[in-house]
This record gives C-alpha cells, sequence and structure tokens, in this order.
C-alpha cells in the first residue's frame, strides 16, 4: 500500500479507535520513507537491511559516542538493541534482559531530552518499556501501562513514516502492531483503569492488528499476533467462528517462509498454539504472561 492511501487508512482508523490525530512528521524526506544512500547513517541502515545486528549495534554505539546529541543514532541504538534481545529465547539464563531493557529506556529518554516527541524515540521507549513489563510479569507492571499507550498512541498519531531498507521495520505498520499486543495483554478489567490509568481492550486489539496485516502482509509476526488476539478475544466472548479465524491465521503465518531466526521463533510458538489454544490470552513472546485476575493482590500493585 503507497504510503499516502496507508496514512489516510492510519488516520480513519485512529478516528474509529479515538485515539486522536495530528500534524504529519515524515521521518525520511525523500523516497516514500526509505533511507537513501548519502543520507547520515546509512550505513547503520544497510547493517540492519542485512540482519548484522551485533555489528550494527556496535557500530551505532561508537557513533553515538562521538556525536552524542545526534537524535537519529539515539533510536538506531534502541532498534539494534531491541533485535540483539530477540536473539535470545525466553529461557535463556545467561542473557540479562531487564537490565538490556533499561538500558534501552535510559539512551531514548536521553535522546527525548533532545528531541521532546520524536516519534521513533518514544516507539523504541514503548518497546522497551512493554518488553520490560512482560518480563517482569505483566501485573507486577501495570504501573507501566499508562506510558506504554501514550508513547505508542503519540507515535501512530504523529503521520511518522519509516521503512527500514529490508522491510523488516515499518512505520506506522508497527506502532499499530504494537499497540495491539499491549490492549490484548494488558486485562481488561475495571480495576485495572483504576490502578493503571488504562485497560485492555481486545477489539481494539484486533482492529490494530488487521490495520498492520492490511499495512503491510506476509509479515510472519503480524499475522501471529493477530491470530492469538481473534483466538482469545473468541474465547473470552464465547464465538466459535472468531476463535476458527484465528486458528488460520496461525495457519496462514506458518505458510509464510521464514527469513530470520526471529521468524523461526515464532513458528515454533505457533506451532506451540495451535497445539493449545487456551494459551492464547495470555501468549507473549518472552513467555506466557500471568493473567490470573487472583494473583493481582499478590502483584505489589495497588490503586494507592
Amino acid at each position: 500500500m503507497p504510503f499516502a492511501s496507508l496514512m489516510t487508512a492510519s488516520r480513519t482508523l485512529l478516528l474509529s479507535l479515538g485515539l486522536g490525530l495530528s500534524a504529519p512528521a515524515l521521518a525520511w524526506e525523500k523516497n516514500d520513507g526509505l533511507p537513501l544512500a548519502g543520507e547520515p547513517h546509512y550505513d547503520i541502515e544497510v547493517l540492519y537491511g542485512e540482519g548484522k545486528y551485533t555489528e550494527g549495534l556496535a557500530a551505532a554505539e561508537a557513533k553515538l559516542s562521538a556525536n552524542p546529541k545526534d537524535v537519529d543514532l539515539h533510536w538506531m541504538v534502541v532498534r539494534y538493541m531491541f533485535e540483539v534481545a530477540e536473539a535470545f529465547g525466553e529461557e535463556e539464563a545467561t542473557f540479562d534482559k531487564e537490565a538490556h531493557y533499561e538500558k534501552m529506556i535510559t539512551i531514548a529518554d536521553k535522546g527525548l531530552a533532545l528531541d521532546p516527541g520524536h516519534p521513533h524515540l518514544l516507539f523504541g521507549r514503548g518497546i522497551a518499556r512493554g518488553r520490560l513489563g512482560t518480563t517482569r510479569g505483566v501485573l507486577s507492571s501495570l504501573f507501566m501501562a499508562e506510558d506504554i499507550e501514550d508513547d505508542w498512541t503519540t507515535a501512530l498519531n504523529s503521520g511518522y513514516e519509516y521503512e527500514s531498507l529490508d522491510g523488516h521495520e515499518i512505520m506506522p505498520c508497527d506502532v499499530a502492531q504494537a499497540l495491539g499486543i499491549f490492549y490484548r495483554l494488558v486485562p481488561e478489567w475495571w480495576i485495572v483503569g483504576v490502578i493503571a490509568g488504562t485497560k485492555g481492550d481486545l477489539d481494539k486489539s484486533v482492529q490494530l492488528l488487521e490495520f498492520a496485516d492490511k499495512c503491510r502482509g506476509q509479515r510472519i509476526h503480524v499475522v501471529k499476533e493477530l491470530g492469538v488476539s481473534r483466538i482469545c478475544r473468541g474465547q473470552k466472548r464465547n464465538q466459535p467462528s472468531q476463535v476458527n479465524q484465528g486458528l488460520a491465521d496461525l495457519k496462514r503465518a506458518l505458510d509464510i517462509t521464514p527469513k530470520t531466526n526471529s521468524d523461526h521463533t515464532d513458528h515454533r510458538h505457533i506451532k506451540m498454539l495451535i497445539g493449545d489454544l487456551d494459551l492464547a490470552c495470555e501468549y507473549s513472546r518472552d513467555g506466557q504472561a500471568d493473567l490470573d485476575r487472583s494473583k493481582l493482590d499478590s502483584s505489589g500493585v495497588s490503586a494507592d
């Protein structure tokens, strides 16, 4: 879908979800959001497009150390850190994901101090906070929920357009996907709204993930998450047709050829989900989220 049509669709979706609108601001001024040879840090973009995440992170960190006021280098480092963390399974004991995500937040905050409201930095900070939350446990991390929602909603509203050279990262498509996962994993319980200032919404989750899928199709992780949210909504509302539609999405994602280690992980998770659809509502790429209502009081979170 061309970016002009994409952004029209995005604004229509935002209005329907009541998420608001604001003026557009392009990430790259030329070539429909794609970075071009000769632009600053194109070498970092090439490494990302080639999937050389460890090498790219080292290069981006070296550049940032030499140019600490360069806003773009901040989000590039954050993005590489996310990809490096994704290479480690949820059972990997030698990698301290919490410390890693906390460092991502710190770098994003430094970038936002230079350019408050930068959509790519807001997106990256929201990802780091979200991953930190699912790593620590959703219920014990509800205090971050409103901040994550604010970061991603602002980024989605901004009109910011970006596509990496390999098409692995696409904005606003990926922001919609992130928000879709958010509205599934944050519980819909009214008390969560009191505690966290926001709460889950399975209708928003499915709508946002449908948009992310249409925005740029044939991406395993997007189709997988759409299927999971449809299954979860169908289970919660006793709608077998929704469960079946979600199952069809999971099977559709399995038919897409994996290109990255992350894709292979998603295929493994999809097979796990197909084997036990009851895992859907608590599914997180970082491991099953414990969303038992009876455990809310013991999670350490209160409305005080």
